[in-house]
């Protein structure tokens, strides 16, 4: 159960959710071209979201989802004593997507449910939901197994 509040995950997860959303960003205005994702129908839907919040504003927002999703994902692989690496990634996955159902409808977040939700519709939305969930944990993962090597080599 103290893995649900390890801060320094949390943090970590917050900043690699902003950085990512970052980069979303630049993929969706053309600025960034990575292995033909940004010609996908869920990045160019976000282009016209993107006009409405300043860079800081967006990473911002998708940061605290994802510092809010972490606790669930972490409570949820306690709960049901989930140690396999697969279904560790089913369940992020899973918990992932399903975040994504409260911002589509709580009406917290209309010019995502305007510009991303609806183009998109539910079970496309899901996935890239889904996904950005797992991007962000493999990227927490290859992040604390790789850190000390990191820092070995900038000392």
């Amino acid at each position: 159960m103290k893995e649900i509040y390890n801060k320094e995950r949390l943090i970590l997860v917050f900043f690699i959710t902003g950085f990512w959303d970052i980069i979303l960003r630049f993929m969706s205005e053309g600025r960034i071209k990575l292995f033909g994702i940004e010609k996908m129908k869920w990045v160019k839907t976000l282009k016209q979201y993107f006009k409405y919040h300043t860079l800081l504003g967006a990473a911002l927002i998708a940061a605290f989802v994802g510092a809010l999703t972490y606790p669930l994902i972490m409570y949820a692989l306690d709960k049901f004593n989930i140690n396999n690496k697969i279904y560790q990634i089913i369940t992020v996955f899973l918990i992932s997507g399903l975040v994504g159902i409260p911002m589509r409808y709580s009406g917290l977040f209309p010019i995502l449910n305007k510009y991303y939700y609806k183009p998109l519709g539910f079970f496309y939305s899901f996935i890239t939901d889904a996904m950005s969930g797992v991007i962000v944990s493999v990227s927490l993962f290859l992040y604390l197994t790789f850190r000390s090597q990191a820092i070995f080599y900038l000392s």
